[in-house]
């Protein structure tokens, strides 16, 4: 546009210049070869950053560019008006590997003492019914609902240790049930097992 305006005897910067584009659409002339001017990412330089990344995090670094602020989208919005492929994109997990689903074997193990990761417990619900654990109190047998309402229980370890995570140490317990037992919200921690006070 700049070009164009110089050869029409025009300052590029001036106020003029937004007149003089609605004057070539009304009058149809073809603009459309006009490359925005200030454009830093052309489609030729986000191919290249898309072709090299499996997410969008990496077209971002690709581009020497942070994560934060409207990057992100302001870069997808590109992308996507430009029409480029991203089909091959992973989906990133926070370690940078691609992200595998869990299943409940993978959950229900005892994990080693050097890196222990307190697993929540909706994942831990999640795994001992796809093992076919009744959700049902172990002690007093109420189920899901009392009285009409829902009742959610609450996984319990029953060594109360959290890193033992295997099938025969969890049970499902209702709140009431569960404030009763030894290991409760860290209750008796550092106390042998059977010991009283």
């Amino acid at each position: 546009m700049s070009e164009a305006l110089v050869w029409l005897g025009v300052d590029p910067r001036s106020s003029t210049r937004a007149y003089i584009r609605g004057r070539m659409r009304r009058l149809g002339v073809d603009v459309s070869h006009f490359q925005r001017e200030g454009v830093k990412w052309t489609r030729d330089v986000l191919q290249e950053a898309v072709s090299a990344s499996t997410n969008m995090y990496e077209v971002l670094r690709q581009l020497g560019l942070d994560a934060v602020g409207g990057h992100h989208a302001h870069i997808s919005r590109r992308i996507k008006t430009y029409g480029i492929d991203v089909s091959h994109f992973r989906v990133p997990s926070r370690r940078g590997e691609p992200r595998r689903p869990r299943t409940p074997e993978a959950l229900l193990v005892e994990q080693a003492p050097a890196a222990p990761r307190r697993i929540h417990s909706d994942r831990l619900r999640w795994a001992m019914t796809a093992f076919g654990i009744p959700e049902q109190c172990s002690l007093c047998g109420v189920q899901t609902t009392w009285r009409g309402r829902p009742l959610p229980l609450e996984v319990d370890h029953i060594d109360g240790n959290w890193r033992d995570n295997r099938i025969q140490n969890l049970r499902f317990l209702c709140p009431n049930c569960h404030s009763t037992t030894d290991g409760y919200r860290g209750r008796g921690k550092g106390r042998p097992r059977g010991a009283t006070s």
